[in-house]
């Protein structure tokens, strides 16, 4: 019957950047969502900070991409590959060829970007979008007509259980996803690496008294990873890996001999303050299928990936921008269900035949390449070696359509 619309009504599971990123998309066109979390905030821990130029589209289109730059540095001139020997420059690309460019790189700690979409999901989508704190999505299932998830409510101190039913259940809980478990169990195809991550904001005058600026990776076989520019006032974020096996204090007390060989002019202790810290594993991983009937999964709850080269989050906001337009199509009459099974295909595909292999790439061009060689083998340096001082095939370079991106609209009815 004419007016009736394929669904009413999305449930989102994960009120991290993925979940929120969503529920804006699809509250811009008019349709509502209620997102639930486990937690009783937003989510503060150190991750993703450097968003390129395909994920700055998506976060236009968001409407947060004004606020996002509001708090971001005002610039991110370079990306460089430094050896770690003496801290050489090999090779780097240009940013500031798109310094005036409306597509160009936003540079925000993940945990700020967080909660500009979290602002924007409460004052600027009219009531569209319902977030629940304190909700502990326990299960998914689904029948032929519905779906539903059994929550783990906390309310004055005191727990219950909830079924909340809806149209559609999208997982975007990250990679310990508990609607992914629902579906797979414990099957999580993929590899989860030896190498562990140490992540911290760091503050040191060495940087600018030394004159680097940008992001920096840097290339090593025992201490390597990431150095950039990540706030106002000078905040830099240090990434880097180190052998698996030791506990948290461990990490913590070889961190004085790594950062003497990363930052520049091997500072002692004393030189620098870090203001927070956070470990992580570091995983590839992708879904046997990213939708089973009625629920669909998105961002981490389906994939992950080592950070290097900034693929993790990219891919994260390219799934639910592509998702929010299927389901868009769907909602308005302009495409069939079967839209969502080209989103769980094309979506899956673009991961495991370009994400995992490239962040993989990048991951082994830091920490299994010999630093004194790296020119000589590495076919994309030598690439980037080729644009240096070029800055019109710089910007092409840069503003080209990734092979990560996909347009879903094309799907729709004439």
């Amino acid at each position: 019957m004419e007016g009736i619309k394929p669904f009413e009504k999305i449930l989102i599971v994960g009120a991290g950047p993925a979940g929120l990123l969503l529920a804006l998309l699809l509250a811009r066109k008019g349709i509502p969502s209620t997102v639930l979390e486990s937690w009783d905030r937003l989510d503060e821990r150190l991750r993703a900070t450097q968003y390129g130029v395909p994920a700055t589209r998506v976060f236009q289109r968001a409407g947060i991409l004004e606020d996002m730059r509001a708090e971001s540095i005002a610039s991110f001139p370079s990306i460089c590959w430094r050896r770690v020997s003496d801290h050489k420059r090999l090779v780097g690309i240009d940013l500031s060829v798109l310094e005036d460019h409306p597509d160009r790189m936003t540079i925000l700690p993940l945990n700020q970007t967080i909660q500009i979409m979290y602002r924007h999901c409460i004052e600027q989508t009219n009531g569209l979008v319902e977030i629940k704190f304190n909700h502990k999505v326990l299960t998914a299932d689904q029948d032929d007509t519905q779906v539903w998830v059994d929550v783990e409510v906390e309310e004055d101190g005191s727990k219950t259980t909830k079924r909340f039913y809806s149209d559609y259940v999208i997982g975007c809980d990250g990679a310990t996803s508990t609607v992914r478990k629902a579906l797979f169990g414990r099957n999580w195809p993929g590899q989860t690496f030896d190498s562990h991550l140490i992540v911290q904001n760091v503050w040191y005058d060495g940087f600018e008294k030394y004159g680097w600026d940008g992001g920096n990776y840097m290339i090593d076989p025992n201490v390597w990873g990431l150095i950039a520019k990540r706030g106002q006032g000078g905040l830099w974020r240090v990434t880097y890996g180190d052998v698996g096996g030791f506990d948290e204090d461990e990490y913590v007390h070889r961190r004085n001999a790594a950062f003497k060989k990363l930052l520049p002019g091997h500072p002692d202790p004393g030189d620098y303050t870090i203001t927070q810290t956070n470990h992580f594993r570091i995983h590839n991983r992708c879904v046997d299928a990213m939708k089973v009937g009625r629920i669909l999964l998105a961002a981490d709850a389906a994939h992950v990936c080592n950070p290097f080269g900034g693929y993790g989050c990219m891919t994260a906001v390219l799934d639910v921008d592509g998702l929010a337009d299927c389901l868009v199509g769907l909602h308005q009459g302009k495409a069939d269900a079967d839209i969502l099974d080209k989103y769980a295909q094309i979506r899956r595909e673009l991961f495991l035949q370009y994400v995992d292999a490239r962040s993989m790439k990048n991951m082994n061009r830091i920490m299994n390449t010999n630093p004194d060689t790296v020119l000589e083998t590495d076919k994309f340096l030598q690439l980037l070696a080729d644009l240096e001082g070029d800055r019109d095939r710089t910007k092409a370079f840069l503003l080209k359509i990734s092979s990560i991106e996909h347009d879903f609209k094309q799907y729709y009815r004439s």
